[in-house]
């Protein structure tokens, strides 16, 4: 769900009114996956992306209709050829739902599945003025009924946390692209004057005068990575990290001679060789032989966005036995 359900329930909470539209089905080649949405808001302003183009126009001016309408509910479906001035060649099946105060129940457990993961059923249709609209069903998905104004959606939830360790200039950067990202992100470092004042808005920031201490509290399944401004926290991170047998990636900023250094420390300090193979060092994509990488590649911003692509390539691939709690992505 790329809008959040917080925002729907800050939007419904105020009292205002909204037009949440959403990507249900897709043929053949299209712009965004199912789930993809935006909302249309009373202003005539907009949040999210359907993917752009005429068909996102399309959607927003139907929006736009349901809001100055009482239509509660719609769905449309879209060619994406000539005739929509586009050329993808697929199909897009769409769905139009009021968010207004009358709807914060079901978004209320909305914000939790998202928060939780997991599936549920969204049955919508045209209810009575004082009504909410939808309900949400766990389990099997309710009988979809060929009724005029109602819909049934599928909605699933996996939370992808990346905890960032280190607030300099990568930190910083790395944290900034993720933040483009459906990632939820917390970002630690004792330095609280380091970090900027404003955050993208699934960043949150924690300042810790004990970083290693902080490790207790990610979630299973989450990526972390280490890049702090000294080696002994990075070397006191990567123990309590690795002591870890439900996380997902353990990533060390650094060179190759910095990575043999701390997996011997490692050893030495007692950790099993299982353990210690989990640590990826150095991080990033690294094409071709690292001594012949380019200097610029030791820009900020390239780490930053190398780091995110390879940590982005890698969930969404299947996940080792080992490497982090399945169950928990």
């Amino acid at each position: 769900m790329s809008i959040p359900a917080a925002r729907m329930l800050e939007i419904a909470r105020a009292g205002r009114q909204a037009a949440w539209v959403r990507v249900e089905r897709v043929r053949g080649s299209a712009p965004r996956e199912p789930g993809a949405s935006l909302l249309v808001l009373e202003d005539a302003a907009f949040e999210g992306t359907i993917g752009g183009g005429r068909l996102e126009f399309e959607a927003i001016a139907l929006g736009r209709r349901m809001l100055a309408g009482n239509g509660r509910v719609l769905q449309r479906d879209f060619v994406l050829g000539a005739s929509l001035g586009q050329c993808c060649g697929g199909a897009v099946s769409l769905s139009l739902r009021r968010i207004d105060a009358r709807e914060r129940a079901w978004l209320e457990r909305l914000a939790v599945l998202e928060h939780e993961g997991g599936v549920a059923w969204l049955d919508t249709g045209e209810a009575g003025a004082d009504a909410p609209h939808s309900r949400v069903h766990d389990g099997d998905a309710p009988a979809a009924e060929a009724v005029a104004g109602r819909l049934v959606s599928r909605l699933e939830s996996r939370p992808w946390h990346v905890w960032v360790f280190g607030a300099g200039h990568v930190g910083e950067a790395l944290v900034r692209v993720l933040g483009t990202l459906p990632a939820r992100v917390t970002w630690v470092d004792p330095r609280g004057d380091v970090f900027p004042a404003s955050l993208p808005d699934r960043v949150v920031a924690i300042e810790s005068d004990g970083p290693a201490h902080e490790v207790a509290a990610i979630p299973p399944g989450a990526d972390v990575l280490v890049l702090t401004h000294s080696h002994a926290l990075d070397f006191d991170l990567c123990v309590a990290l690795l002591a870890r047998d439900d996380l997902g990636r353990v990533g060390l900023i650094g060179s190759a001679t910095k990575a043999a250094s701390f997996r011997a420390r490692l050893a030495r300090r007692g950790l099993e060789a299982r353990r210690i193979a989990r640590l990826q060092c150095p991080i990033g994509v690294r094409p071709g032989d690292p001594a012949q990488r380019d200097p610029l590649d030791r820009h900020p911003g390239a780490i930053a966005v190398s780091v995110a692509f390879d940590l982005w390539g890698r969930r969404r691939a299947p996940r080792e036995v080992g490497e982090g709690a399945e169950a928990a992505r």
